[in-house]
C-alpha cells in the first residue's frame, strides 16, 4: 500500500511538477537520496515510486522554476508584515493556494520562462522561483520542538499566470540596484582584516550574511568561546523572516565544522590579523605568522575560507577550482568547477596579505596550492555511479536489449541473439570497470557499423558524454596517443580499417596496454598512468578485418534505425545497471561459448582475396597440399622461379580462409619438410562427362 507522501508526491508528477525527497518534518534535502537537492527534482514515477518507497516519510520538495512556477510566500502572521499593504493598490488573481506549516500563505502562479525575480518584495514577503517550497502533506518540528506544522492545500485550481505587477518587480528592482562590481575586482580589491565588529556589522545588515557569521564563528571557535558564549553573539545577528532557532541551528553546524577543522585544537595565535589561524602554525619572533609552505598548506586546507577549493580531479588528473575563491561575489551553488589558473595564486597572496602575513613569496603559494591539490582529490565519475546507483536498480533486461531497443540491431537467429545481448553487457560492464578499477585489462572492441549520417558517433558522445569522449586520436605509434588518453574514458577509433600488417599490430598492442608512460608537457619526469578509456570502433564497411588471427578483440555489431533521444533518456539508467553487474563481479569479458560465435562474426568481416575464390573453386576436391602446390594448382603453367617470398606468405593465408588448416609439415617425397595444409572439408570430383555412342 502506497503511503499518503508517496501518492501526493506521484500526482504531483502527474501534473508535470518538478519534486524531490526532503528530510521527514524538516526543510532540508534529504541528500541520502537528492545529493543535489532540488536541482534532482524530477516528474519520471519510477524514481519517485523509488524514492518514497526507501523513505515513505519523507516531506515532498518542489523545483519551482523546473516546474514553470512562482510562488509568493506571505508570512501573515509576522506583525510587520507589508502584504495587505502593498496589495491595496493590486489586484491579486484567483490561484493555487497553500497554508505554510507557520500559518503564512503559498500563493503559486505560473511563471513565464527566464524570467528572474528578486528574493524579497517586502517585510514578510518573499518571492521564491530559484528554489523550491514543501507541498502538502509535508510536516515541519522546529528545534524547540514546541513549532510544529503541516502544509495544506486552501483550495485545488489551476495556477494562474504571474500577474504584471510580479513580472514588473524585478525591473524596478533593477532600477535602484548598483552597478556589480566586476568579478576581478571583487577578488583582488584591498581588504580589511578580520576585525569582528565588521563581521557582526556586515551580517547584521544582510550583507554576505553566511560567509560573514562563518568566519566569525571560525575565529570565536579558534578562541576557545563554547557554544552558549557563541549564540548569545550570533543570536542579535538572526535577520527579518528568521528565527532565534534558525539561526542556531545554522550557527551550531559551523561551529561543529569549525572544531572538526581543527579550529579548537589550540587558541588562537596573537594579534587581530592572525584571528583564523591555529596555534600549530609558526610564527617570527613577534609572534606573527610567516609565509613558508607548512603555513600556507596548512590553511589552506584547515580555513572555512579554503575548505576543499583547490582539489585534483582524479579521473582527469587535472588541478581544478572546486568553489569560488573568497570574496569573489559568487554563490557555491552557482559556481561551476574550473581549472586552476595564475590568477589563482595571486588570489592566494592577496587573501594571506590580509590575514596577516604581509610578506608573501609566490613561488612558495604556487608549491602550496600544489600540494594541496595533490592532498584532495575527487573523482567527478565515481560520485555520477554512486548518485545513479542510488536512484536506479539494477535492470538486467535493459543492459541485455539497449543495443536493439536504441540502436536498431536486428536479430536473425538465436546464436545472433546470445552474442549481441553478451556484447551489449561487456561493451557498458566494461567501460564501467575501467573507471572503477583504472588500468584492468580490458581490451575489447565493440566495432558499430552502419550508413554513414546514422549517428554511430553521436551514440558513443551520447553515452559517454562530451566531457570524456574523444575522437581525434592521434597514431597509435606517437607519444602524442599516450597523452592524448588523459581525462577519456572512451575513445572513438573512428572509420575503422586495417590495410597492412603493420597497421594490425600497432592497433592490437595498442589497445592491449593497461598504462600509459609518457612525460607531460613542462613535466621534468616521465609518469606512469593506469588506462581509464575503453575503445570503440565505427565502420560504414563490412570487411574491414584483414588479419584472421587477431580478431578476437573486435567484436562487430550492426546498426541500424539510432534512436538518439531515447537513449539519452535511459542514459543513467544503463550506466546504473552496469555499475550494479559490474559490483555484483559480473565478467565483463566473452564466455567460451560465445567467443566461437564472435569469430564467426568477425570472420563475415575479414577482407576477402580473389585467392580464396581460386582455391576454392580449383582445388576444392584436393585434400592436401603445400603452398607450392596450391600455387601450381590455382595458376597452372606459373614459372617457379617467378614464386616469390610474399605470394607464398599470401597464399599461406588465403589457404587459411579457404578453410584449409595447417596440420605439421610433409616427412617424404618433393615436398619433404614443407608446411602441409589440409582441406577440412573436400568435395568428390564430378567425373567429365562422355557424349561419345
Amino acid at each position: 500500500m502506497r503511503s499518503k507522501n508517496k501518492q501526493a508526491a506521484l500526482s504531483y508528477a502527474n501534473k508535470g511538477w518538478k519534486v524531490f525527497p526532503v528530510t521527514p518534518n524538516q526543510k532540508r534535502p534529504l541528500t541520502a537520496l537528492a545529493p543535489q537537492g532540488y536541482k534532482n527534482a524530477t516528474s519520471d514515477p519510477l524514481i519517485i515510486e523509488q524514492w518514497w518507497t526507501d523513505h515513505p516519510t519523507a516531506n515532498i520538495g518542489l523545483n519551482l522554476e523546473a516546474s514553470g512556477l512562482v510562488c509568493v510566500d506571505v508570512d501573515s502572521y509576522k506583525k510587520n508584515c507589508v502584504f495587505d499593504t502593498y496589495m491595496q493598490a493590486r489586484k491579486l488573481p484567483e490561484t493555487l493556494q497553500q497554508r505554510s506549516a507557520r500559518g503564512g500563505t503559498h500563493y503559486i502562479f505560473r511563471s513565464p520562462p527566464d524570467t528572474k525575480y528578486p528574493g524579497i518584495l517586502g517585510e514578510g514577503v518573499d518571492i521564491k522561483h530559484k528554489g523550491y517550497i514543501l507541498l502538502e502533506p509535508s510536516t515541519f518540528v522546529g528545534p524547540s520542538m514546541q513549532e510544529k506544522g503541516s502544509y495544506s492545500w486552501m483550495n485545488d485550481i489551476t495556477p494562474a499566470d504571474a500577474p504584471d505587477w510580479l513580472l514588473s518587480v524585478k525591473s524596478n528592482c533593477l532600477k535602484e540596484k548598483q552597478p556589480e562590481t566586476p568579478i576581478a575586482s571583487q577578488v583582488f580589491a584591498p581588504r580589511t582584516s578580520l576585525d569582528s565588529s565588521r563581521l557582526k556589522a556586515e551580517a547584521s545588515q544582510g550583507i554576505n550574511w553566511h560567509s560573514n557569521v562563518l568566519r566569525l564563528v571560525g575565529k570565536m571557535v579558534a578562541y576557545g568561546a563554547t557554544d552558549p558564549e557563541i549564540h548569545a553573539t550570533t543570536d542579535a545577528l538572526t535577520l527579518d523572516g528568521y528565527t532565534i532557532e534558525k539561526t542556531r541551528e545554522e550557527v551550531q553546524l559551523m561551529a561543529d565544522g569549525a572544531r572538526q577543522k581543527g579550529f579548537g585544537d589550540g587558541l588562537c595565535a596573537r594579534g587581530e590579523m592572525s584571528v583564523g589561524s591555529f596555534g600549530t602554525l609558526q610564527t617570527d619572533r613577534l609572534g606573527k605568522p610567516i609565509c613558508n609552505h607548512s603555513n600556507v598548506v596548512t590553511l589552506l586546507i584547515k580555513h572555512p575560507d579554503w575548505e576543499n577549493v583547490f582539489v585534483t580531479d582524479a579521473f582527469d588528473r587535472v588541478k581544478k577550482v572546486l568553489k569560488p575563491l573568497p570574496h569573489d561575489g559568487r554563490s557555491t551553488s552557482s559556481f561551476i568547477p574550473r581549472q586552476l589558473v595564475d590568477n589563482d595564486y595571486t588570489a592566494v597572496c592577496v587573501w594571506l596579505n590580509d590575514f596577516g602575513i604581509t610578506s608573501v613569496q609566490k613561488s612558495t603559494v604556487i608549491d602550496a596550492v600544489q600540494a594541496v591539490c595533490a592532498q584532495q582529490t575527487f573523482n567527478p565519475l565515481m560520485d555520477y555511479f554512486r548518485r545513479i546507483q542510488k536512484l536506479y536498480p539494477a535492470d538486467d533486461n535493459l543492459l541485455d536489449g539497449w543495443m536493439c531497443q536504441f540502436l536498431g540491431v536486428n536479430v536473425s537467429s538465436e546464436d545472433e541473439r546470445k552474442y549481441i545481448t553478451a556484447v551489449s553487457r561487456l561493451m557498458l560492464i566494461q567501460a564501467v570497470a575501467r573507471a572503477k578499477k583504472p588500468g584492468c585489462k580490458a581490451d575489447s572492441v565493440i566495432v558499430l557499423e552502419g550508413e554513414q549520417g546514422t549517428g554511430k558517433s553521436t551514440v558513443l558522445r551520447k553515452l559517454f558524454s562530451d566531457k570524456h569522449f574523444g575522437d581525434q586520436l592521434p597514431h597509435m605509434a606517437s607519444k602524442d596517443a599516450s597523452s592524448y588518453l588523459k581525462g577519456k574514458w572512451c575513445v572513438e577509433l573512428a572509420e575503422l580499417d586495417f590495410k597492412r600488417k603493420t597497421e594490425v599490430e600497432t592497433i592490437k598492442a595498442f589497445i592491449s596496454r593497461l598504462t600509459e608512460n609518457y612525460r607531460p608537457a613542462f613535466g621534468r619526469e616521465e609518469i606512469e598512468v593506469a588506462r581509464t578509456c575503453v575503445f570503440i570502433g565505427t565502420t560504414n564497411s563490412d570487411n574491414y578485418l584483414s588479419d584472421e588471427t587477431g580478431n578476437r578483440r573486435f567484436l562487430p555489431i550492426k546498426t541500424t534505425s539510432i534512436d538518439i533521444d531515447n537513449l539519452g533518456e535511459h542514459r543513467d539508467r544503463l550506466w546504473a545497471a552496469a555499475a550494479h553487474a559490474y559490483d555484483k563481479g559480473e565478467q565483463y569479458w566473452l564466455t567460451s561459448e560465445v567467443v566461437d560465435l564472435a569469430r564467426d562474426q568477425a570472420k563475415r568481416r575479414l577482407e576477402q582475396d580473389p585467392w580464396v575464390e581460386t582455391i576454392e573453386t580449383r582445388m576444392s576436391s584436393i585434400t592436401e597440399a603445400s603452398i607450392m602446390d596450391a600455387l601450381a594448382a590455382c595458376f597452372p603453367g606459373i614459372d617457379a622461379q617467378a614464386i616469390s617470398i610474399p605470394m607464398t606468405r599470401r597464399m599461406s593465408r588465403c589457404l587459411q580462409l579457404a578453410g584449409w588448416v595447417k596440420d605439421g609439415k610433409f616427412n617424404s617425397g618433393d615436398r619433404r619438410n614443407q608446411v602441409k595444409f589440409v582441406n577440412s572439408t573436400p568435395t568428390e570430383r564430378k567425373p567429365e562427362t562422355d557424349y561419345c555412342f
